[in-house]
């Protein structure tokens, strides 16, 4: 939780920071215009070149204060958002470990303890995802991309989750090829992760999961789909917010964060995610467009301009 203190009262610095700069720019514009009025410019030959100067200068600086101002104004909105999350999402564990911190003291039993770390550590991983969930969408994290194989970290995520694959008798049918461009293995893994995990999370024991690694024209392609009951159109959208859970969520561990964690890196690696269904089933289809892979904005850009 100091971690976590720490890392908001950075944001709310840097914010500060931000609108102080803006302030002072504001305020010697200010300067400048009251002298040019007074006549106390050192040069005060304004011709109607350099007057057009002055107003074009001076609706690109208000242009960009408004777009200054709208990016704070965000960050203040995300930052409350995210420590009205934190306070709401870290109450039952805290009131849990409360009850049974005072029934310890009491009567000290052994599964009072286990029951203590239970909490303890799903507090931890609330914070360490609440935390990684913010730096991504404050766009903190940069990405250190090399070249890699989308099918190989598919299949390194799959060997993960052997164990709990083998307990509920569920299928991988993974077919595959080679997909190789320049990525961030650590997060898109990170990713693929969480989608895996949902996958098996709300897959009916001895059921299937289809998992899809290919190339088509424009993009390179991830598919993942799985059986899944009690999700209609309606709320389809929503599956993506933070903390969003559905309907037979009750009984399974997690905060919600897994599917929004896993948008906000495939996003930042220039990729598209939606969700479709089809009868009982539930499709994730990931795509990175390959002259994103190839080419950077700028360098797109530029090519573009000279045609």
């Amino acid at each position: 939780m100091e971690f976590l203190a720490g890392f908001l009262l950075i944001i709310i610095v840097i914010l500060l920071y931000k609108y102080i700069a803006l302030k002072k720019q504001m305020q010697e514009l200010s300067d400048y215009i009251d002298k040019a009025l007074d006549g106390n410019l050192e040069n005060s030959d304004f011709d109607e070149m350099e007057l057009s100067k002055i107003k074009s200068k001076l609706i690109k600086f208000l242009y960009a204060s408004q777009v200054k101002e709208a990016k704070i104004n965000t960050e203040k909105n995300k930052t409350k958002d995210l420590i009205a999350d934190i306070s709401h999402q870290t109450k039952t564990p805290i009131t849990n470990l409360s009850l049974y911190i005072s029934l310890l003291e009491n009567d000290p039993k052994d599964e009072y303890i286990e029951i203590i770390k239970y909490e303890l550590d799903k507090l931890k991983f609330l914070v360490q995802a609440l935390v990684k969930s913010s730096r991504l969408e404050s766009d903190i994290i940069v990405l250190q991309k090399n070249q890699a194989n989308l099918a190989d970290l598919v299949k390194n995520v799959l060997g993960e989750f052997k164990t709990i694959l083998d307990e509920k008798n569920i299928t991988i049918a993974l077919k595959e090829e080679d997909c190789i461009f320049n990525l961030d293995e650590r997060w898109l893994k990170e990713a693929i992760h969480n989608l895996v995990d949902n996958a098996i999370k709300y897959s009916p024991d001895h059921s299937m999961i289809n998992i899809s690694v290919y190339k088509s024209y424009l993009n390179y392609n991830l598919d993942i789909e799985n059986e899944y009951k009690d999700l209609s159109e309606e709320t389809l959208p929503k599956i993506f917010e933070r903390f969003y859970r559905g309907k037979n969520s009750a009984s399974k561990d997690g905060f919600g964060l897994g599917l929004f964690i896993a948008r906000e890196i495939i996003e930042k690696h220039s990729g598209n995610i939606k969700a479709s269904l089809r009868e009982n089933k539930i499709k994730f289809s990931i795509d990175f467009p390959l002259w994103e892979v190839f080419f950077s904005y700028k360098t797109v850009r530029s090519i573009v301009s000279t045609l």
